[in-house]
């Protein structure tokens, strides 16, 4: 599992990356390997990724573009989603996201 990486490329300026980035928190706190980075801090990464608009999720496998996530993510559908790439023990998944569902 240690070839999959989800990178969040968001930045400071987007509403919609500021209500989302919490979310990402948690799924890295949960054990998923995500990488942050801000498109204005590194346009050269941002580019070589065809980043057009924020958010958005480059799903790495291999050092491969699998998929790419533009937009808010609903969030059940996107911990299903990396749980395909980078399986987690579904009740520690659980207990952890507890902490963000209370934070709505």
């Amino acid at each position: 599992m240690d070839n999959i990486k989800f990178i969040y490329f968001s930045a400071k300026w987007c509403g919609p990356c500021k209500q989302f980035k919490p979310f990402m928190e948690s799924l890295e706190k949960a054990g998923f390997p995500v990488y942050f980075q801000d498109v204005d801090e590194d346009p050269v990464l941002a580019e070589s990724y065809q980043i057009r608009s924020v958010p958005s999720i480059k799903i790495i496998q291999d050092d491969k573009v699998q998929e790419t996530l533009v937009g808010v993510q609903d969030p059940d559908a996107l911990v299903k989603k990396f749980n395909l790439y980078y399986p987690l023990n579904p009740e520690e998944l659980m207990d952890k996201f507890g902490e963000y569902e209370g934070k709505s």
